[in-house]
């Protein structure tokens, strides 16, 4: 699964003619790729918004995130990022099987649609001030 050909393999399907399914490759592919940045651009967003949301008086729905609010804005930040990024990896290790490309899919639908009401509520707290 991890290797050192990740990303500079050759492998980019199944080492067998008609191994498409449930099988790991050195090169993920464009698309896991712009996945992958997408959503830790998106986690990053998440966590900006969450922190001026909290500034206004707002609450973390995640009693993960709001426990890691405890020690401080940086390291809310810095773990939310770590978590992202090895929760993201995971995925698109898996992309090859259905459902690590569900998985990988409401994680980009979910996060895009989180972002939506952070900007939604942004705008709501400026019109009101």
């Amino acid at each position: 699964m991890l290797s050192k050909y990740l990303l500079f393999g050759r492998r980019t399907g199944g080492r067998r003619d008609g191994e498409h399914e449930r099988v790991y490759v050195d090169r993920p592919g464009g698309w896991i790729i712009a996945a992958f940045a997408v959503l830790v651009l998106l986690s990053l967003l998440d966590a900006a918004f969450t922190l001026k949301h909290i500034e206004h008086g707002a609450t973390e729905a995640n009693p993960f995130m709001r426990a890691a609010l405890h020690l401080g804005d940086a390291a809310f930040v810095i773990i939310k990022t770590v978590v992202t990024v090895f929760a993201v990896a995971f995925l698109c290790l898996h992309k090859n099987w259905p459902l690590g490309r569900l998985c990988l899919v409401l994680a980009l639908v979910g996060y895009t649609l989180l972002t939506a009401y952070h900007i939604w509520g942004r705008l709501s707290l400026s019109s009101l001030t």
